[in-house]
């Protein structure tokens, strides 16, 4: 157990401690959601759990989770004509069953296969970091290990990350960002190259180049800032708490309870996770009209204290038997949890045994999130470290 409280984000410190089981509102917030209207945003984990584990009075938000984040369709005018494209998470039933068993195949095939690599690269990643004795393990240590993963499966060269990057942080519309992917696709498809992107298209040929852009685009948002996010959040849980950076120190079988619980405390998803009521439904006892678009609000259910005990506290030795929500659940879970859980893990790793200490060099009220309810991402994590060599 950490030797106090964590600061992580500010906005969720007051969103999660402010709850209290009496309140009405603690379990469904009515929201505006862009241009996809009012939707609900639920809080409660039990209810979040339910709502993601029955596919059948729940199902992928589809039109509406494409319009949340985007400009009014009236401002594309050629796009009224096109047909929608839906990555995996935005479908069910058979559809989404075909396109998840194959990017299942080829996501741990091609895994399996660049795994030795990936972990160079982070190693890589940390030796250069620690080298500087004062850092920003935003710009040092996350984004460029999640920079190689991108790289490393599915090609995607810098640009194509800037850009998305660019749509998680500062709004870039998801139409302009599938634009700029199908180009890339079409280029792929005609001289295909060592990545997952090829893989896909040979494993699944029925795939057209729209379909397989927006998949990139959700492997390729979760893998760059989730993946990004999480190690530095998890840095910036461990500058905090010298007492669970010895203990992992001295005990790296400690990791993987370390990575899930940041995944808990700190998790890198805000509100991520989009559901449509298929038919009229029952939520924190409010009647619930079909056709209702359901947010889930990830990061303060990970921090429901009917859930988990002691839920405002960063404790390593909470171990792993409880379940957060981070990368959602059942069918429609995040395909990336393995490799990202993978290359978290050898990030801190790395990190702690090249160090003897490390901490903030800034107060935390001083520490700045991306102003987004999406993802909680730091814009930069300024750090000191004493190195161990």
């Amino acid at each position: 157990m950490s030797e106090g409280n964590i600061v992580f984000r500010k906005t969720l410190d007051e969103r999660t401690t402010s709850r209290g089981p009496a309140d009405p509102a603690a379990t469904v917030v009515p929201m505006r959601m862009g241009t996809a209207g009012v939707g609900l945003l639920v809080n409660d984990h039990r209810e979040a759990t339910r709502i993601l584990s029955d596919v059948e009075t729940y199902g992928s938000a589809g039109e509406l989770m494409a319009t949340v984040f985007d400009e009014p369709a009236e401002s594309h005018p050629d796009s009224m004509s096109d047909e929608m494209v839906f990555a995996v998470n935005q479908t069910d039933e058979e559809e989404h069953r075909r396109v998840r068993r194959a990017l299942r195949r080829v996501i741990d095939t091609r895994v399996r296969d660049v795994s030795d690599q990936l972990i160079q690269d982070v190693q890589h990643s940390i030796e250069r970091a620690l080298t500087l004795g004062r850092l920003d393990a935003v710009a040092s240590i996350g984004a460029p290990i999640a920079d190689s993963v991108m790289s490393r499966l599915l090609g995607l060269d810098a640009n194509l990350v800037s850009a998305l990057r660019t749509a998680v942080y500062q709004g870039y519309p998801v139409r302009e960002l599938d634009a700029t992917l199908v180009d890339w696709v079409r280029d792929r498809r005609a001289h295909p190259a060592d990545d997952l992107v090829s893989d896909l298209m040979a494993e699944l040929p029925s795939l057209n180049d729209r379909q397989v852009a927006a998949n990139t685009r959700l492997l390729a948002l979760s893998g760059v800032e989730v993946l990004a996010a999480l190690i530095t959040n998890g840095i910036l849980c461990l500058a905090q708490d010298p007492k669970t950076q010895s203990l992992v120190r001295d005990d790296e079988t400690l990791l993987p309870d370390l990575v899930h619980e940041v995944q808990r405390y700190a998790s890198p998803i805000a509100r991520g996770i989009y559901r449509m009521t298929k038919e009229p439904s029952v939520i924190g006892g409010y009647a619930v009209p079909a056709g209702t678009l359901l947010i889930i609000g990830v990061d303060v259910c990970n921090r429901d204290t009917s859930a988990f005990p002691d839920a405002h506290r960063f404790d390593l030795t909470r171990g792993r038997d409880f379940e957060h929500l981070t990368f959602g659940r059942g069918r429609h879970s995040c395909l990336g949890i393995p490799v990202t859980r993978l290359i978290a893990a050898q990030a801190l790793r790395a990190f702690l045994s090249g160090t003897t200490s490390f901490g903030l060099a800034v107060e935390p009220s001083a520490l700045r999130f991306h102003d987004t309810m999406v993802m909680n991402g730091l814009a930069e994590l300024p750090i000191w470290v004493e190195c161990a060599n």
